[in-house]
């Protein structure tokens, strides 16, 4: 296992709606995929807190959660948002995380507390903007490595979306008992969709650019993927929620 032998600027390269950080750590970097008990108590927070921003935005903020919504709806938004914010958010950060890990780097997710305290009382409001934390990365990478590490985010939200939408293509074919798994299914696909095609925005600190300052070809390969998932879904009426 390769030895750091002196102290690396542990930065904060990649997450949605993050700024520049410097960390210090040094050590040996691990050659799999590891969770220190810290991040694994992060990660939970971040979804948990996530999950509830979702479900009060989802269900219109706290206004509507006055009118007398139903348990059973409740508890549907619920779960789709769970789904959403694992697949969409988590799926994304670890992602990032698997492939710096790859190369050598430490990579731990760290959570931003005000950030998903904004989230809820945005969602509080009726909308949701939220910075719920990055992967925080130590080690020397390469360009070409740190353009890899910062397309995987994105191309795993991708991949997600074409599945969702498949799912839901075929869901749309069903009887009526059919509509809230696939209404579910829609949303999730959707939001995978938003997510990465957001985060391929060339400017600092999303991952678009720095995919775009090393592999132009690149960039635009995956916004082409975007676009074409996009247009069939909306054509198939799966993304126009």
């Amino acid at each position: 296992m390769r030895q750091l032998r002196r102290e690396v600027p542990l930065i904060v390269l990649y997450g949605t709606f993050v700024r520049h950080r410097v960390y210090w750590q040094s050590g040996a970097a691990p050659q799999r995929m590891r969770f220190s008990s810290n991040e694994i108590t992060q990660i939970l927070v971040a979804v948990a807190a996530l999950t509830l921003a979702f479900t009060i935005s989802q269900l219109g903020g706290f206004y509507a959660l006055q009118g007398g919504l139903g348990l059973a709806e409740v508890g549907l938004v619920a779960v789709a948002s769970l789904i959403a914010v694992l697949t969409a958010f988590l799926f994304h950060e670890l992602a990032h995380k698997a492939v710096a890990q790859r190369y050598g780097c430490f990579a731990e997710f760290r959570a931003f507390p005000m950030g998903l305290l904004l989230g809820i009382l945005t969602a509080a409001i009726g909308f949701l903007f939220a910075a719920p934390g990055a992967v925080m990365i130590s080690g020397p990478v390469s360009p070409r490595q740190n353009a890899r590490i910062s397309a995987a985010g994105p191309g795993t939200n991708f991949a997600l979306a074409g599945v969702f939408l498949g799912l839901a293509v075929a869901l749309s074919n069903g009887p009526p008992s059919w509509y809230v798994p696939f209404r579910i299914v829609a949303s999730v696909g959707f939001v995978n969709l938003f997510l990465g095609g957001f985060n391929m925005v060339p400017f600092p600190p999303l991952d678009g650019s720095k995919i775009f300052a090393y592999n132009k070809p690149m960039w635009v390969a995956m916004v082409a993927i975007l676009i074409v998932i996009g247009y069939v879904g909306w054509s198939f009426g799966v993304f126009a929620i």
